[in-house]
């Protein structure tokens, strides 16, 4: 039997060497296509990212099963359906007031996550300082240190925006590079002095990801090879707490057929935005929309799932 904490150590040293490998080639390969980034972009968040919230409806079951009874299964679905509808219609009524949300959210839940799997994290409002810092990594560090580059993708969010209008929002922002830089270098030290080392590397090395690779890549990287699995083995080890390989295998049943019909509707959607001329936009267009429109739900699921079993 696996232990949930060896499995997480596992993750820790199998992300950490893959980031690793992702900054170094950055640093001595040309950089890829935009294609070629959309591509990696749909596949790996098709086949690393959308599982770790194709599950959610377990935690649903836990919640509403004794609420709803057997028809706990409609009620959630017609909520969670709800919530990512109303999501993409914001979209369409207000793109900026979408985007800029949706930023601020993924930003707490990436934090919360990341700390939520540390051990050694600190309590009380400490810890939400740490959650504010460790979630502005992924979300504001490509803002930062890339503006011109995330305001082209910004753009794509945005319809009736043009690039350059985007990019001169974003631009100004370029200051706050060294800012951020900084004071993340200062949380690792502080933290390996703390005792908290394998903190203080996950920190440096995402910064370092975040800093080199194009904001694309940065994301994938750090969605798909951090968030994802962290969260993917949380529920594992709920599923089985004595073996966490055993609730790995019932994960990837659960997991499964609403991860292959989000893929499907997300191929499809893709295919209905754009022409061959527009492909990447409207690849990032829906692979982001799409995201942020069962981000909500499913963040308010991990929400009240916390909530409750903190409950005496």
């Amino acid at each position: 039997m696996t232990s949930a904490a060896a499995l997480r150590a596992t993750h820790a040293r199998l992300a950490l060497g893959l980031t690793g490998v992702a900054v170094a080639l950055a640093v001595v390969l040309p950089e890829p296509g935009a294609a070629a980034k959309a591509a990696v972009l749909a596949g790996l968040v098709a086949v690393l990212g959308l599982p770790h919230g194709a599950v959610d409806h377990l935690e649903g079951r836990a919640l509403l099963a004794h609420r709803a009874g057997r028809w706990w299964w409609l009620v959630f679905g017609m909520l969670y359906v709800a919530a990512a509808v109303a999501v993409v219609a914001a979209w369409l009524a207000w793109p900026p007031g979408l985007l800029a949300g949706f930023l601020v959210l993924a930003a707490a839940h990436f934090g919360a996550e990341d700390i939520d799997a540390d051990a050694t994290a600190p309590g009380g409002p400490v810890r939400l300082m740490e959650v504010a810092v460790r979630g502005a990594i992924p979300v504001l560090g490509p803002v930062l240190f890339h503006p011109a580059r995330t305001g082209e993708l910004f753009a794509y969010l945005l319809p009736g925006t043009t690039v350059a209008g985007v990019q001169a929002v974003l631009v100004p922002m370029a200051w706050g590079a060294p800012v951020i830089a900084g004071g993340l270098t200062a949380f690792a030290v502080i933290a390996w002095a703390t005792g908290r080392r394998r903190t203080a590397v996950e920190v440096l090395v995402l910064t370092a990801a975040v800093w080199v690779l194009p904001p694309l890549l940065a994301f994938v990287v750090y969605f798909c090879l951090w968030h994802a699995p962290r969260h993917t083995l949380t529920v594992a080890a709920r599923l089985s707490p004595a073996d966490a390989r055993h609730g790995l295998v019932r994960f990837t049943r659960a997991a499964l057929p609403l991860t292959l019909m989000t893929a499907v509707a997300g191929a499809a959607v893709s295919w209905w935005l754009g022409s061959a001329a527009h492909a990447v936009p409207a690849v990032i267009a829906t692979v982001f929309v799409g995201l942020a429109a069962l981000t909500v739900p499913h963040v308010v699921l991990a929400a009240l799932h916390a909530r409750f079993e903190n409950e005496p």
